[in-house]
């Protein structure tokens, strides 16, 4: 355990799988990092507005679950000034960052979900089986 391990996670898909905080707690990995962009969307399909938008606290939860050290930031420069110290720490840490929901793009639902994408994706995992 001599790597740090940073996770990279978003609010839409944290907030279908919140158990998920409950097994990294349990496990405690001091070594873990658990990042969270929260922009109050399901941005992947389409930016629909998460429930709870802007009044749930992740890092609450995170902290509930039995995450030892939480800290959210919702300004770039607080953050800059705290995160050299924040990965010094021992984990598992919470950090939830407050980003801006991107720009909305164009999602070709028939293309994603046909056949032909279908079958390039198994191909891709065969390949790497």
């Amino acid at each position: 355990q001599n790597k740090r391990v940073l996770g990279l996670d978003r609010d839409g898909r944290l907030l279908m799988t919140l158990g998920s905080l409950v097994t990294i707690a349990n496990e405690a990995p001091k070594n873990l990092i658990h990042f969270l962009c929260e922009n109050g969307s399901y941005e992947a399909n389409g930016g629909h507005p998460i429930p709870g938008a802007g009044v749930v606290s992740f890092a609450d939860i995170a902290k509930a679950a039995g995450y030892p050290k939480t800290y959210e930031f919702g300004d770039l420069e607080v953050f800059e000034s705290e995160i050299g110290r924040i990965l010094q720490e021992e984990g598992p840490i919470f950090v939830d960052l407050k980003v801006q929901q991107g720009e909305r793009y164009p999602v070709d639902y028939d293309n994603l979900h046909s056949a032909e994408r279908r079958r390039a994706f198994k191909e891709a995992l065969d390949a790497i089986r």
